[in-house]
């Protein structure tokens, strides 16, 4: 174990002088996935889905004419999905915290009498604001359909008009109108940088030549794999710190442990540079590997939930973004940045990334031994 510890740090250190030599290589392998990301967020920002399938649930307190009727519309919108219908606000509560839903629309009690006295009656919209723009669209689906409602009833209100306040109580600390993709872009520039480690970290090294000579060094191969995985992890914590202070710029508030944070996008950068480790054993090209690279990574921004929730996808494409480790880090990342909460809650997401960097890191030394 020692010798191991030993050679791993040898070669940790061999990989930071390599990138202190040239200090615009350092600086330009730090700065392209956030400038990368930037073009992709403005591309991908001009398009938009027409219908949604949003899971809600509702809690009707009232169990009258006018919340049936509002509970009918709520089913028919386009933007959600009703997953279930409580009589207790709790409830329907503990369906949004577990992450069955979305969101909760709760009638309360009186609703319909109090709506057609001609008072101000409301509803109450409690969404899980950590996840991806859905939150919105529950909000603005409950809007709709209270318009519909109000306007439907027309003369039949006492005073000639119908007053219905949609109140909203987001669960997390984030606000309705807070930016969602914030801690998404984080968990993007992760990728994009461990990808881009990949491609240096054995590619270009084969290309230069000095990759079959480490080989041939008494050296074990997983402690140069273990080494080149240390310095992706000096690298992605630049990133990451250097993201976090953009990101504050632009109004972001951490409200959970920071260290947490760098936990979180290290266990993506690990398994994301176990996943370049795997493919450049068979790919002996950096261009080719760089091609490769940009073709999976834009994709995976979509199905792992970096920039828009996988509720917007179809069927299939949930079932493939449940499939993908990467989404489990993006959302860690926003329980842990907009919920604030601990490591005991994100650890099964943690364990998923940590379990599968475990199991790709020796399938990628034994396929490297088979190519030499």
């Amino acid at each position: 174990m020692s010798r191991l510890l030993q050679d791993s740090s040898t070669v940790a250190l061999k990989e930071v002088k390599e990138l202190t030599r040239d200090p615009v290589s350092l600086a330009l392998t730090i700065m392209f996935p956030i400038l990368l990301v930037t073009i992709f967020v403005a591309i991908a920002s001009s398009f938009s889905a027409t219908s949604y399938d949003i899971p809600v649930v509702i809690a009707d307190l009232d169990g009258s004419a006018s919340s049936s009727r509002l509970l009918d519309g709520l089913t028919a919108s386009p933007d959600i999905k009703v997953t279930q219908i409580f009589y207790d606000e709790d409830q329907a509560v503990r369906a949004v915290e577990s992450g069955e839903a979305v969101g909760a629309i709760i009638i309360p009690k009186g609703f319909e009498e109090t709506l057609m006295s001609g008072r101000e009656a409301y509803i109450i919209v409690q969404t899980d604001n950590s996840k991806t723009s859905t939150p919105l669209l529950v909000y603005s689906a409950a809007i709709t359909e209270t318009r519909e409602l109000t306007s439907n009833y027309g003369n039949q209100i006492q005073g000639g008009a119908a007053s219905l306040e949609v109140i909203s109580r987001p669960i997390s600390g984030r606000p309705l109108s807070g930016d969602p993709i914030l801690p998404g872009m984080l968990g993007m520039i992760t990728i994009l940088g461990a990808f881009d480690d990949a491609v240096n970290a054995i590619t270009r090294e084969r290309e230069r030549g000095t990759f079959p000579r480490l080989i041939l060094t008494p050296v074990n191969i997983f402690s140069i794999y273990a080494g080149k995985m240390f310095a992706t992890l000096l690298l992605n914590g630049a990133r990451t710190t250097l993201m976090i202070i953009i990101l504050t710029l632009t109004g972001l508030v951490v409200r959970g442990n920071i260290l947490l944070v760098y936990l979180t996008t290290s266990l993506m950068a690990m398994f994301t540079l176990a996943i370049g480790l795997t493919l450049s054993s068979r790919i002996r090209s950096s261009s080719t590997l760089t091609i490769l690279e940009i073709a999976l990574t834009f994709p995976l921004f979509q199905l792992a939930g970096s920039f828009s929730s996988p509720e917007f996808l179809a069927p299939g494409g949930k079932a493939i973004s449940k499939m993908l480790p990467w989404t489990y880090g993006n959302i860690a990342l926003r329980k842990i940045i907009y919920l604030g909460l601990s490591l005991e809650a994100v650890s099964s997401n943690l364990l998923i990334l940590s379990i599968s960097t475990i199991i790709l890191l020796p399938i990628a030394t034994v396929l490297s031994k088979r190519t030499m």
